[in-house]
């Protein structure tokens, strides 16, 4: 692909909106803070360019703990985006929230802002995850730990892409790292782009140009000229990367090579480093199946905040319709990185379907049992043309009524026999509602996976979610080829057929209360709210709501 066509695309996939962070604004230096710059070597010989923000007030000779955070989004460059500095030239406020909110300078943190290979004045090309930019995530952590300036200790912050880098992190045990702060991350490439084969909407197939294009945008006029030397080297050295990140990302097979080199999960997961996570079920960006893999693995400290905000900062209050991130977060690192005693505060702070939030010792809880609804027998065409805001065709099943208030809490699972008519294969999308007397519904969860005509069965997990199915209310599950919302999966035409299946309810024993303060959270106005009646009339099946809940 030429430069002329990678910036084209580039500009296509900003004009389309695709669902990726924009990079921040590089300004003037930050109140009470210091800025310099520096080079790291990464492993394979990659300078990385760092912007290092210190106390101002510091003397010469203190040490300070470490906050970092590296991905594509610190460059100064214009890409694009309007509100840069007028001179181009500044360290990127893209967390001013920790700055202003979380008083690093003034509680005596260093601040360093990496930019992963081929993004901003760092050189080499950028690998969408791969083992380039796994390797850079290790060797920032470790240049951090022993500068003249750092105590040793580092802790990592960020959201999104920069949320990706600290899984990265995780799993390649960088020395010196003693926290992180994850906010809606992808935990690996793959899952970026499909779900179980099924490919994710337009917007993704646009995404890899639109990297692309972040790589290819060069520093401002005001840079010093070394950021121009090292920004240039990946187009000139390995411009290849560009076509095989144009590649990679359209194949559906998480065993292909390029997959397998961007699947971190075993290793993150099996990290003992002290965890924060923050992750929306609503986040239609970095997918909510983009947490548990790792999280649930983690072998150290950890806790969490989960509920249905969409893809956003933990921090953001007004969204996520709870106060207490920021401050929990910068406990969570004082006393990691500094020694200062660890506050009270629950392993889980939960948020479910009615914006209700309550403590919970893990997520999903230990008292969760999976229980069954059957799914009943039906065909789809494999072919576009639903949404699950407007749900039409496909086959669908509905329970009896709820004897007693319902919560499913956790990992929904579908498990299915299917016969598919093309030997190409097909799709199946799941959509789980809630539905009341009247028709008038409520989207739970999604999942979705390709089929093939030689497969005996397939089974996998939907969205996880935390949701009260009031009594009387019915859970509707519909089975399609489409999701036009989330998916754009290729479809092969003709029949799939529903041979039989379950549905798999997270269901605790125990009843729960909210006892933590908050409100709903904003995206939860965005669920989809279709009004159903002709699509359940003579779809009635049995689910397994088990006893009433003990208190």
């Amino acid at each position: 692909m030429s430069l002329s066509a990678l910036r084209l695309l580039s500009a296509a996939s900003l004009a389309a909106g695709v669902l990726v962070v924009a990079p921040a604004d590089a300004g003037p230096v930050p109140e009470g803070a210091t800025w310099s710059e520096a080079y790291i070597t990464s492993r394979d010989g990659t300078k990385l360019h760092a912007d290092v923000l210190l106390p101002e007030n510091r003397k010469s000779n203190t040490r300070h703990p470490v906050i970092l955070s590296i991905g594509p989004y610190y460059g100064s460059g214009s890409q694009g985006f309007p509100a840069y500095d007028p001179m181009g030239k500044g360290p990127s406020d893209r967390f001013n929230d920790l700055i202003e909110e979380g008083r690093i300078f003034q509680k005596g943190y260093a601040l360093v802002l990496v930019d992963s290979r081929g993004y901003g004045s760092s050189g080499g090309c950028n690998d969408l995850g791969g083992p380039g930019e796994q390797s850079d995530a290790k060797a920032a952590v470790e240049w951090a730990a022993t500068q003249p300036f750092s105590t040793g200790k580092v802790g990592m912050w960020g959201k999104s892409y920069d949320g990706w880098t600290q899984v990265m992190a995780l799993a390649g045990k960088p020395k010196g790292l003693a926290a992180t702060v994850i906010q809606a991350p992808l935990i690996e490439g793959y899952r970026g782009f499909f779900e179980n084969g099924v490919h994710y909407d337009a917007l993704w197939y646009a995404t890899p140009g639109l990297y692309a294009g972040y790589d290819l945008t060069p520093p401002t006029a005001n840079d010093d000229p070394q950021e121009f030397v090292h920004a240039l080297t990946g187009t000139a050295t390995k411009p290849d990367c560009y076509a095989a990140n144009a590649a990679g990302p359209v194949n559906p097979d998480p065993s292909a090579a390029y997959w397998k080199a961007r699947n971190i999960i075993k290793k993150a997961g099996e990290s003992t480093v002290p965890t924060l996570w923050s992750h929306g079920f609503n986040d239609v960006n970095t997918k909510p199946t983009n947490v548990f893999p790792v999280y649930s693995a983690l072998k150290g400290p950890k806790r969490a905040w989960f509920g249905q905000w969409d893809h956003i900062r933990g921090n953001q209050a007004d969204l996520v319709g709870r106060d207490g991130f920021m401050a929990e977060a910068m406990n969570w690192l004082d006393h990691w990185l500094k020694g200062l005693p660890l506050k009270k505060a629950p392993a889980v702070e939960i948020q479910d379907g009615d914006g209700a939030w309550r403590a919970e010792k893990a997520w999903p809880p230990a008292d969760v049992v999976m229980r069954s609804m059957t799914l009943r027998p039906g065909s789809w065409t494999d072919e576009a043309g639903n949404s699950a805001a407007s749900p039409e065709g496909g086959t669908w099943s509905v329970s009896q009524p709820a004897p007693h208030d319902v919560r499913l809490a956790g990992l929904l699972r579908l498990t299915a026999q299917v016969a598919v008519q093309n030997p190409a294969g097909g799709n199946l999308v799941a959509l789980v509602y809630d539905v009341d007397a009247d028709g008038e519904s409520r989207l739970i969860s999604r999942g979705a996976s390709a089929v093939n005509s030689a497969q005996d069965g397939v089974s996998f997990d939907l969205w996880p979610q935390d949701w009260l199915l009031p009594k009387g209310h019915r859970i509707a599950v519909q089975l399609s080829a489409d999701d036009a919302l989330m998916y754009q999966p290729t479809y092969k035409g003709g029949t799939v057929t529903l041979q039989s299946g379950e549905l798999l309810l997270p269901i605790p024993r125990r009843a729960r209360t909210s006892n933590l303060a908050g409100d709903e959270a904003a995206a939860a106005a965005n669920n989809p709210t279709p009004t159903l009646t002709t699509q359940l009339d003579g779809r009635e099946t049995k689910a397994d709501f088990g006893p009433r809940p003990t208190r």
